[in-house]
């Protein structure tokens, strides 16, 4: 064949060309995933001081007895809602709680924080507030799935008997 010919050309350049391309297909991909596996091993060297930061913030957003006892639409107290504001605030920040949150989850305790420094909020609301961010970190621990936390779950009916306060000795 005459180098001179169109063709030749042609094969020069799938010569040249397609193993450049395969070698920087390779590059990227080797990149991807050694990123992916730093990601994946940061993850792991964590996951028991986050399942227990995540535990705290679990206990910081259980409903005090002050707010359980409080009628269906009645208003949350200036005072209570500044006492579960300032404890959150204290474990997202002074102990770091927010490097273990996920996007989804700091938008919604972020979402809480909104609800508690809302002057007008009532009982629901919070209620609600508090079960979307409990929802989305049973996600993040791998109780929920996707699909389940798109479903609503049955609440138990309220207990017959007086609920109890911190005084109480139990």
């Amino acid at each position: 064949m005459n180098p001179a010919t169109p063709l030749a050309g042609l094969e020069w350049a799938r010569l040249l060309l397609l193993p450049a391309i395969g070698f920087l297909a390779g590059l990227a991909a080797q990149w991807f995933l050694q990123e992916r596996k730093s990601r994946d091993e940061l993850q792991r060297a964590l996951a028991a001081e986050r399942a227990q930061a995540l535990r705290q913030l679990w206990e910081l957003t259980s409903l005090p007895p002050e707010l359980t006892r409080l009628g269906a639409q009645s208003a949350v107290p200036a005072a209570l809602r500044e006492r579960i504001d300032r404890a959150i605030l204290a474990w997202y920040t002074e102990q770091a709680g927010a490097l273990y949150l996920s996007w989804p989850a700091t938008q919604a305790l972020f979402r809480l924080l909104d609800r508690l420094r809302d002057a007008a909020c009532r009982k629901p609301e919070l209620e609600s507030s508090v079960s979307s961010l409990r929802t989305r970190l049973k996600h993040d621990c791998g109780i929920y799935s996707s699909r389940e936390m798109r479903r609503s779950l049955a609440r138990p009916r309220p207990a017959p008997w007086a609920a109890e306060t911190e005084d109480d000795g139990y």
